[in-house]
């Protein structure tokens, strides 16, 4: 039978037992390299990066290394001088072989390794028990090695700190009873987490000390003015949040009104008056009915129960509401024009009056409700008419 017509180059002959045994990226690289090895005849192999990639076009150099470290730190290779592809190839060493050599066969400056040696990867796929002999409990005095620590330096992370984290670490793993071979991979991943945390500690406690290094006044609790207004930044989470600018600016008058008649002391108002617009929002966005097709206002129309509901919900007094309902009707009858609801008209509109009243001289100083709302506006028939052609509502 022919083979399929995507297999037209080289394969690579895949043990399933190794890579049920040490990881299937690992067993891949590792059959690379033994192929490799069996060219050559010297005790430590060399593969040029260019080959590496050839015999590999489906990982980039960042996979390679990375598997290509793991077989290191199993104990499965041995690895002479830079970590691909920092130099022009790879020289590696099966375990095995770096025991039975003498050390001048060895390339300079090469290591031997110090963990259990295997007889040889096609031993790996034959007899797995000889992997899992190599996991081991994490020993009370262990230490990283030498490449871990200089991994976390090239990261941005001191030695120093590294070394910090050791005890931590140890106490972990002993907990935890854990039999493994890759105790300097959960090292390193459980370093960079920590100086993850630890970096963004920092960052908090410096933006906390730029706040309040200039203005100490900032983190003391005041009681709220009568002219205060949100920050931007109040404004901004407000608007990301699709509530409607007009809503947020009608909402500030009567949030000053119900703090400055409480007396209550707060540093952090902007926090209140957001929590204090959402749930409006949400109230009204529930509440207020919205027809599909825009409609006239009826001659005995009324608002609807839940807009005094959410007027309520900003102290807005329901009397004064009630008053606004005829010229409110009047107006819209006389203009002849249709809208879809017209409880959120009413509800604008009357945030807008009310907000004028508290802007009247004697509301802030404390002059009764029942003089305010006493028909204002209404001193004369033409500050009437020109009441009714008011058209910012």
């Amino acid at each position: 039978m022919p083979s399929h017509p995507l297999f037209s180059d080289k394969t690579i002959a895949l043990s399933a037992t190794l890579a049920a045994t040490i990881g299937l990226e690992e067993a891949v690289l590792l059959t690379v390299l033994n192929d490799a090895a069996r060219l050559q005849s010297q005790s430590w192999a060399r593969l040029g990066n260019h080959a590496l990639r050839q015999h590999l076009p489906f990982w980039d150099d960042v996979s390679i290394r990375n598997v290509l470290r793991s077989l290191v730190d199993k104990g499965l290779i041995s690895v002479q001088g830079p970590m691909f592809p920092d130099a022009e190839g790879v020289i590696y060493c099966f375990v095995a072989e770096a025991s039975t050599h003498n050390v001048s066969d060895r390339p300079p400056q090469a290591r031997p390794q110090t963990s259990q040696p295997l007889q040889s990867p096609a031993a790996v796929a034959t007899v797995p028990a000889s992997v899992g002999h190599m996991k081991q409990p994490l020993p009370q005095r262990w230490q990283p090695q030498e490449d871990t620590l200089a991994r976390l330096e090239q990261h941005g992370i001191p030695r120093s700190f590294s070394c910090s984290q050791l005890d931590t670490f140890i106490l972990q793993g002993q907990e935890q009873g854990a039999n493994r071979n890759d105790w300097n991979t959960r090292f390193f991943r459980h370093v960079k987490q920590q100086w993850v945390y630890t970096q963004n500690d920092a960052q908090r406690g410096q933006r906390q000390l730029e706040r309040t290094a200039f203005n100490p006044a900032q983190e003391e609790a005041s009681p709220i003015s009568h002219h205060w207004q949100p920050n931007q930044d109040a404004l901004q989470i407000l608007e990301r949040a699709g509530i409607d600018p007009q809503f947020i600016a009608d909402a500030v008058a009567e949030f000053v009104l119900y703090w400055a008649e409480r007396g209550d002391a707060f540093k952090t108002w902007n926090s209140k008056f957001i929590q204090h617009v959402r749930q409006q929002w949400a109230r009204y966005s529930a509440s207020v009915e919205h027809s599909s097709l825009p409609t006239r206002i009826a001659d005995n129309w009324q608002p609807s129960p839940d807009c005094y509901d959410i007027l309520s919900m900003g102290h807005i007094d329901r009397r004064f509401a009630e008053q606004l309902v005829p010229e409110f009707v009047l107006y819209w009858r006389d203009s002849n024009q249709v809208h879809n609801s017209w409880n959120s008209r009413f509800l604008q509109y009357v945030k807008q009056q009310w907000g004028k009243r508290l802007a009247q001289p004697g509301e802030a100083n404390g002059t009764s409700a029942q003089q305010a709302t006493a028909q204002p506006g209404y001193a004369t028939a033409e500050a009437s008419i020109q009441r009714l052609k008011d058209t910012s509502w």
